[in-house]
């Protein structure tokens, strides 16, 4: 059953996707158009799952899904897998590329190889980047921090 995003229980499961170009208005509203269909159907073993998705910074895709109403598990994991490819191929969003990292600086985000992290101007270990690992809702409030407390401390070394 899909929702509004705000209206996910805080301890929602998260799958945070980060572009590396930002989101124009008519990527929103293409990326509306393919992803809430998929999650009003999204089932688990023939059970609603109780889900949505926001769009964060204009570089954050995020899935969002209530597993204390219905989990999921395999194959409804592996649709949302396929949709997720679908825009991102369809987008250019290089959502996995896992090398990119998403800084705070200067007050916008700034998308950039983490191999490259050490030529850029003006960041330090107490940087903000974003932390594309939460898990639930609820840490979306906490998920900028400093690099030092990243795997990518080692690249400003």
């Amino acid at each position: 059953m899909y929702i509004d995003f705000n209206k996910l229980a805080e301890n929602s499961r998260l799958w945070v996707y980060g572009s590396s170009r930002v989101f124009k208005e008519a990527d929103k509203v293409e990326i509306q158009n393919v992803i809430v269909p998929f999650l009003q159907k999204w089932s688990h073993h023939g059970k609603s799952l109780t889900c949505s998705y926001t769009i964060l910074n204009n570089h954050f895709l995020i899935v969002g899904l209530d597993e204390s109403i219905n989990p999921t598990g395999g194959c409804s994991m592996d649709g949302l897998q396929k949709i997720i490819l679908e825009i991102d191929h369809n987008f250019n969003f290089n959502f996995f590329d896992r090398l990119n990292v998403f800084l705070f600086l200067e007050n916008k985000v700034s998308c950039v190889s983490s191999k490259d992290l050490n030529q850029i101007t003006g960041i330090n270990q107490d940087s903000l980047i974003f932390n594309l690992n939460i898990e639930k809702k609820q840490e979306i409030k906490d998920w900028l921090i400093p690099i030092k407390d990243t795997w990518c401390n080692r690249f400003l070394k």
